[in-house]
């Protein structure tokens, strides 16, 4: 009965220990050189590009100098970034936060255009 109540013990602090060990998957450390920064669109040349994240938009061009970069979403269908429509035009424009070409949703996370993986704040 002891060698029982003595096993029975042992398998519950193995499996609470791993349980700790091995965790619920966890987030992945976010990429350092891309803290700060975001996908931005041209809307002179409708190409993607990642710079610092600024508080006003469009924000300067770091090669031309002009106003022309739109925050970025992106397109899981067709694989593209669009500028993200104005605050204004998500609540009053039917369809602003849908893929112009296939009318998917629109969503923030996707390949970065540099090739270099996206800070993940949400952990997926």
């Amino acid at each position: 009965m002891l060698a029982h109540i003595v096993a029975r013990c042992r398998l519950a602090w193995l499996t609470v220990l791993c349980s700790i060990l091995s965790g619920c998957g966890g987030a992945p450390s976010p990429n350092e050189s891309n803290t700060g920064r975001m996908v931005y669109v041209d809307t002179a040349t409708m190409q993607p590009l990642v710079h610092d994240v600024v508080t006003s938009f469009p924000a300067v061009h770091p090669q031309t100098g002009k106003r022309t970069l739109r925050p970025a979403l992106y397109c899981p269908t067709c694989k593209k970034w669009y500028p993200a429509p104005d605050v204004d035009q998500v609540n009053r424009v039917p369809g602003a936060g849908q893929c112009p070409k296939d009318k998917t949703a629109l969503v923030a996370d996707g390949p970065w255009p540099d090739g270099s993986e996206p800070s993940r704040k949400n952990g997926k």
